[in-house]
């Protein structure tokens, strides 16, 4: 049994990039099973999606070529059928990525795609594509003693608070170096890559949501740093193209998306951080991210455009 996200999950596969869970009773009855087999391919009536997802019914898929296949159900089980000859490591790459993802927006949540951590007792969460740095930059947020909840997949529930994940982050060996951290004795993400598994120590903490009051999106632009509000109907174009795996946001999973959306605009604050463009810049993000944090609140004219933008989407 392993726990993330809220989940206990009873994986058949060993994972060995998370800890056993200990705290619950050995009987206790877990939310998410993970078991190796054949899966069904998709019907003929199944949606074809982009980056080889499908949806089919209860059922959305994702084939990996050479890796695998791999579907999610209800937003309790994954099936993995392994490609012949792939490695444990790229199994588990893709598992604890994509399908886990899939599973926990089955599961009713706003899944983003960015890095959460906590300041003041409230979460940040900071989005970006890939490369922006947002893994970096957390690890910049650990390094000043904030605790980073998630990396990578940030599940947001309905009352607009993230879900701790797996306590490690994922950086690449020249984030390392710029961190002053060394690689010797991390293992890495998969074969190949010089992308490392870094453990991180959560404190006191505890494996509780966190209340989400601030979003910030990375950006480059050719400018000064600066971190401009992001207001109305703005702020639900950040977390639809934000959104983890966004490809499988159709049907009842988009009208999900939405109301969640809504709920999270309601709570938290969204702003971009423009940043220069080839300038290392995460010190400074880092302090532009907390000086904003203690110096603002949402005011008025802010809090009346997201609501009105919140009540055209619920109509």
């Amino acid at each position: 049994m392993y726990a993330g996200y809220g989940l206990l999950i009873d994986s058949e596969l060993p994972l060995p990039e998370l800890a056993p869970e200990t705290s619950r009773v050995p009987a206790a009855r877990p939310d998410a099973v993970i078991r190796l087999g054949t899966v069904r391919p998709p019907s003929a009536d199944a949606l074809l999606l982009p980056r080889g997802f499908w949806a089919d019914g209860e059922r959305v898929g994702l084939d990996v070529p050479g890796v695998g296949r791999y579907v999610c159900e209800r937003g309790t089980r994954i099936t993995v059928e392994p490609a012949p000859g792939a490695s444990a490591d790229a199994l588990r790459l893709f598992l604890l990525g994509s399908a886990l993802g899939v599973l926990l927006t089955q599961r009713g949540l706003l899944v983003l795609h960015g890095n959460a951590f906590v300041v003041d007792g409230a979460c940040t969460v900071v989005l970006g594509h890939s490369g922006a740095g947002k893994s970096t930059l957390a690890a910049e947020m650990h390094r000043r003693g904030h605790v980073v909840l998630s990396d990578d997949v940030v599940p947001v529930d309905a009352t607009g608070c993230a879900l701790p994940g797996w306590p490690r982050i994922k950086l690449w060996q020249d984030a390392l170096d710029r961190l002053g951290l060394p690689s010797s004795g991390l293992d890495r993400v998969g074969a190949g890559f010089d992308k490392f598994h870094v453990p991180l120590e959560r404190g006191a903490l505890g494996p509780g949501a966190v209340p989400v009051r601030w979003i910030y999106v990375l950006d480059r632009y050719d400018g000064p740093l600066r971190v401009v509000p992001v207001t109305g109907a703005a702020a639900f174009t950040i977390l639809h193209e934000h959104s983890y795996r966004n490809e499988i946001l159709v049907g009842e999973l988009r009208r999900t998306h939405l109301a969640r959306s809504a709920a999270l605009a309601r709570v938290a604050r969204l702003a971009r951080v423009d940043r220069p463009r080839g300038v290392d810049s995460v010190a400074s993000s880092a302090d532009a991210i907390l000086d904003h944090i203690s110096g603002t609140s949402p005011n008025r004219e802010e809090q009346h455009a997201i609501s009105a933008a919140t009540r055209a989407v619920d109509a």
